[in-house]
């Protein structure tokens, strides 16, 4: 495994590249340019994840009161949605869906979910990168880029609580990106 130092010299190394491309071909080598950006993109999130011991930031569902949900974020056709779990492996059955509110204002979100029962906080968990994106041909190609993702299956209860939304401090800057 590669230390964050190696991986910032990495990333380094992916931006020099992308700077020669356009000193040597301006927009001709535009690939390569892009390439190198998100090579660049996913050595420092690596980096990032490898200085803290393998752990990124998620969002996670809690009660009202605090208790974290057995529930792991799911992306959908209508946006993301939590899916309530049967229980707390990962790979039980869903039982329910929570939306988080999707208001602009994060105190009219906290208020929303609230009347749900539930609140979005976030945690610490084991994480890889890898790289995701959408569509096809070239624009699918442009829309890849390096993303956190856990390694737990989306749900564990040995995670370490960042935001706990009954302590009232994540309302206003709630994000669903993670």
């Amino acid at each position: 495994m590669q230390t964050p130092e190696e991986l910032r010299k990495e990333a380094q190394r992916h931006r020099d590249d992308a700077t020669e491309s356009w000193d040597r071909s301006d927009t001709d080598g535009f690939v390569s340019q892009w390439a190198s950006g998100v090579m660049a993109q996913e050595a420092r999130m690596k980096a990032d994840l490898a200085a803290n011991d393998g752990l990124a930031r998620f969002p996670a569902l809690f009660t009202t009161d605090g208790e974290l949900v057995a529930a792991k974020l799911i992306d959908t056709r209508h946006g993301r949605a939590f899916a309530l779990l049967e229980s707390d492996d990962p790979d039980s059955r869903f039982v329910g869906w929570f939306n988080p509110s999707g208001a602009r204002s994060g105190e009219r979100q906290w208020i929303n979910d609230g009347k749900k029962g539930y609140r979005v906080g976030y945690v610490y968990a084991p994480a890889t990168v890898k790289m995701m994106g959408s569509g096809t041909g070239l624009a699918g190609a442009m829309s890849v880029r390096p993303v956190p993702v856990r390694t737990d299956g989306g749900f564990s209860r040995d995670v370490e609580v960042l935001e706990n939304p009954a302590d009232g401090k994540t309302w206003w800057y709630r994000c669903m990106d993670g």
